[in-house]
């Protein structure tokens, strides 16, 4: 897990769940920018846009958290994108995506053909074309 931290947020970013399905490159350049290096500026947008947009990462590979003395509204860092959102009700919704991934979200457990337990979590993106090479995982190979 990668981390990007200022005063008031920090960004956490799993890249083995990241699909690259482009919602954070479209909705907010100005911090997500795969030319850069690092790829998050965590300063180019104001903390509550990146939350806002983070709530909507659709892998589960962006999350985030309010450090102390944040001046940030601690009620907004309590959406399903923060590092301790949790379900009131056990829930999961299962979405196919339009030729690409499975997305899983909900607090789940995901076992292999043999009932090997390889992973639990609230957020999974799953190949379903078969071209990935990190299998079950997609990542972002049904495009090519």
């Amino acid at each position: 897990m990668r981390t990007y931290q200022n005063q008031d947020l920090i960004v956490y970013w799993k890249p083995e769940n990241c699909i690259h399905v482009a919602n954070c490159i479209h909705n907010l350049p100005s911090v997500f920018n795969k030319k850069n290096r690092p790829w998050i500026d965590i300063n180019g947008a104001s903390p509550e846009e990146i939350i806002k947009l983070i709530d909507t990462c659709p892998s589960g590979a962006l999350s985030y958290s309010l450090p102390e003395g944040s001046r940030v509204d601690p009620d907004l860092g309590k959406g399903p994108g923060s590092l301790h959102y949790r379900h009131e009700a056990p829930q999961v919704e299962v979405r196919l995506m339009k030729n690409g991934p499975i997305l899983i979200k909900g607090p789940s457990i995901l076992y292999d053909e043999s009932g090997a337990q390889l992973k639990t979590g609230d957020a999974f993106s799953l190949c379903r074309c078969g071209k990935t090479k990190n299998p079950p995982f997609c990542d972002g190979s049904h495009r090519y």
